[in-house]
């Protein structure tokens, strides 16, 4: 189970029937179909709006995921150039800065207790090839090998960027609150409820016909089985709430976000009960694009995560983890997120675990483009991104886990070359970078 569950009481939705004239239906109920409610009906309280969801809210992604509210976004700049302005791509970094800031005001306004905290991210290299690698993309500020320890003191840390722009926090209570506001402001949420999108742009739930004058899907990597995306694997580990004098050791005072500097990703909070929160990539991609819920508890890549957890900081011998969890994050063919709409039916998502802030801003865009307002954010990169198409089996089968196992390799390499990896550079077309 999801820690972030484990304290919070799972509120149930019922507003009634559905079968009723809808302004507009969002078929999910997770960050980007609640966040998509949110600034529709900030714009026009009038909105009938309906959001439907197959489990309860936050079930999937929005619930299970490492809980950075950080302004990373999964294309690199240069896969964005490729079609964008420059000027356009320096909105998108300066409207997802923005967001962090706007996601806690909301927080702090709507009174939601989810142990938010902007404390910045640690990106922490623990050996030359890492360090040099991380002084060449010149993301973030070089801590030294001193100031990196001064910060957090992770076995082998020769140095570190940091970048303030990176807030924890605890999804699952985050998207509570949200729909619980939603709720408060007259948004409809049908929890239970199967929904299904035709082709001819109409939504049936639970096999009723809904009429509604727009339809969003917002389901991310549950919009499965298909070459438009796919679901990649991301594992997470909780400890026991740990006394204060584990942090005067370990550091990250200031509720820090922080990772290795890695190939096969990881990414670590403290949260507001003292516990560490870590997680990574690994687990194996599922052929024909299924979501598969034996991948979210692979006890394989859970027992990784601890024996790594232990060799980053050795003072967690003496402690318990207590929860384990997983879940899948929607990945398009070039990393690139989308927000598209078209005759009344709208879609988003390939996040690629970047979602918790993404999805904020997605979303706006998304309302704007329904409302037919004109901003800034309908110019942005992801709005009416057209992404590439991945490979047909078994060709994807063999590229995505060859890729998982080669990122491993990678890791290995730099530790004993010292040098950033050649083997990256080979995978850079298939990881988007």
């Amino acid at each position: 189970m999801s820690l972030w569950w484990s304290d919070i009481s799972r509120p149930e939705f019922s507003p009634g029937d559905i079968d009723r004239r809808w302004d507009v239906v969002i078929v999910g109920g997770g960050f980007s179909g609640l966040w998509s409610a949110h600034h529709l009906i900030t714009r026009d309280s009038s909105l009938k709006i309906a959001v439907v969801e197959k489990d309860q809210v936050g079930a999937g992604a929005s619930g299970r995921n490492g809980g950075w509210a950080s302004a990373l976004y999964p294309a690199s700049d240069e896969t964005l150039l490729t079609r964008c302005s420059q000027s356009q791509v320096d909105q998108l970094h300066t409207l997802l800065k923005a967001s962090i800031d706007e996601i806690g005001e909301f927080i702090e306004k709507s009174q939601i207790d989810c142990g938010f905290r902007k404390g910045g991210t640690l990106m922490v290299a623990r050996n030359a090839g890492q360090l040099r690698r991380l002084e060449n993309e010149g993301k973030g500020s070089m801590l030294s090998q001193k100031e990196t320890r001064a910060r957090i003191s992770m076995s082998g840390a020769v140095g570190s960027s940091f970048t303030p722009d990176c807030a924890a926090l605890n999804p699952a209570a985050l998207v509570v609150g949200l729909a619980k506001s939603l709720e408060a402001r007259g948004v409809a949420i049908f929890e239970n409820s199967f929904a299904d999108i035709s082709r001819k742009r109409k939504v049936s739930v639970n096999g009723h016909s809904i009429k509604a004058k727009f339809i969003v899907r917002a389901i991310e990597a549950y919009h499965e089985k298909t070459r438009d995306q796919i679901p990649i694997y991301s594992l997470m580990i909780a400890t026991e709430p740990l006394p204060e004098e584990v942090f005067d050791v370990i550091g990250i005072r200031n509720r820090e976000t922080f990772a290795e500097a890695a190939h096969l990703v990881t990414y670590a909070q403290r949260t507001a009960d003292n516990r560490l929160a870590i997680g990574g990539r690994g687990a194996p991609y599922t052929w024909g694009s299924q979501r598969n819920e034996r991948s979210e508890s692979h006890e394989r890549d859970h027992e990784r995560l601890r024996m790594m957890a232990r060799e980053w900081f050795p003072i967690l011998k003496d402690f318990e983890f207590t929860h384990a969890w997983g879940g899948a994050v929607g990945v398009t063919r070039d990393w690139a997120p989308y927000v598209r709409t078209r005759r009344g039916f709208g879609e988003m998502g390939g996040y690629a675990g970047d979602g918790v802030t993404l999805s904020y801003l997605a979303a706006a865009a998304m309302a704007d483009l329904i409302t037919k307002e004109k901003s800034v954010r309908t110019s942005l990169p992801f709005v009416h991104w057209r992404n590439p198409r991945w490979e047909r089996e078994p060709l994807r089968w063999l590229a995505v886990n060859g890729a998982i196992k080669l990122s491993a390799l990678a890791d290995k390499e730099e530790r004993i070359t010292h040098r950033p990896s050649r083997i990256m550079k080979l995978l850079a077309p298939l990881t988007g970078q």
